[in-house]
């Protein structure tokens, strides 16, 4: 994480008039966000002295969030007015018009944060914040040893006793993003619960049951036609890191066994597990599934299969999730 602070005076000590915060993951810029909020609040009630807007929102009202960076302090030396979403479309009626007045003459005793993914330094509010006050770049560790370090830490901040290999294990099954292993590190801080204590043997076998039982519930929720659920799966899976493709070759695989499974005759669990070789608790779940659906709408569910693969292998210009978003809606329908 690096910074750099304008040396300009009218800042009050600790902090300054306008604060950009900046990287492409999430819990980075959570973390130099409340390193900043100590800073600035320093003990004081927060609900008279910090306000906070989201630029993603529809209707939000430029003109609110200068009132609320001129507002005096209650009880306190300073206040703290974050602005989420400076990435968004929408954001510039804000960044291009009523920052750039605000920043002309801001208060000392507010600080002024703006959060996002990342910006345009050759913007004309971006080089004004740095010139009177603080842009935080939030990057992280990039080799594996350093990653591994990162994840041993963020277990000790969250009250676990990592044994030999546990972060490991953690970057072996997940990678280097961070903002997917600060949620693996949630799961497995549940997991633990008050004993703290984490195996290696833990994170592996913890982390790979998660993912493969949230899979089995996608396919299952598709093959039941449940909408909602299923794509409330697609989204939480991807926020994980899984693979896209991974997910389209299992409802392959489920959708292929849908198809023989309403071929037999007669459609009965005892056919199915006969014919099929599968348990007889997942013969029945196909049975009731495949009568879901008769034999032509199966072969165009593994159409639609067939083209999300080949959308998601180059063959047409679509971001993965909206690309198994637009599948599940269309076997559901």
């Amino acid at each position: 994480m690096s910074s750099s602070r304008s040396s300009e005076p009218g800042a009050e000590p600790g902090f300054a008039p306008v604060v950009l915060v900046c990287g492409p993951e999430a819990t980075l810029r959570d973390a130099a966000l409340a390193e900043l909020r100590e800073r600035v609040l320093a003990g004081a009630p927060r609900d008279f002295n910090e306000d906070r807007f989201d630029l993603g929102a529809s209707g939000f009202d430029p003109l609110a969030i200068v009132a609320a960076a001129r507002t005096l302090p209650v009880m306190a030396r300073a206040r703290l007015v974050l602005v989420r979403g400076i990435g968004e479309k929408r954001a510039e009626k804000f960044l291009d018009g009523a920052l750039l007045e605000y920043l002309e003459s801001p208060l000392a005793t507010t600080c002024l944060v703006l959060e996002g993914e990342e910006v345009d330094k050759r913007q004309k509010w971006v080089k004004r914040v740095a010139k009177i006050g603080q842009l935080v770049e939030c990057t992280g560790p990039t080799r594996p040893a350093e990653v591994r370090r990162w994840i041993e830490a963020r277990m000790r901040q969250r009250g676990l006793r990592p044994g030999s290999g546990a972060a490991a294990a953690l970057f072996d099954q997940v990678g280097p993003e961070l903002d997917r292993l600060a949620l693996e590190i949630e799961k497995l801080a549940l997991f633990a619960g008050e004993r703290g204590e984490l195996s290696a043997d833990d994170v592996a076998e913890l982390v790979g049951q998660l993912r493969a039982r949230a899979v089995y519930e996608l396919c299952d929720a598709i093959g039941e036609r449940r909408l909602a659920n299923a794509l409330r799966l697609v989204g939480e899976l991807s926020d994980q890191g899984q693979p896209p493709l991974a997910l389209v070759g299992a409802l392959a695989n489920h959708f292929r066994r849908l198809l023989r499974a309403r071929e037999l005759r007669p459609l009965e669990a005892a056919e199915v597990q006969r014919k099929l070789g599968v348990h007889p608790f997942a013969a029945e779940k196909l049975v009731e599934q495949a009568r879901r659906f008769d034999l032509r709408r199966l072969k165009v569910c593994l159409d639609a299969i067939r083209r999300t693969d080949f959308a998601l292998k180059g063959g047409v210009p679509i971001g993965p999730r909206m690309a198994l978003e637009r599948l599940v809606l269309a076997v559901c329908a």
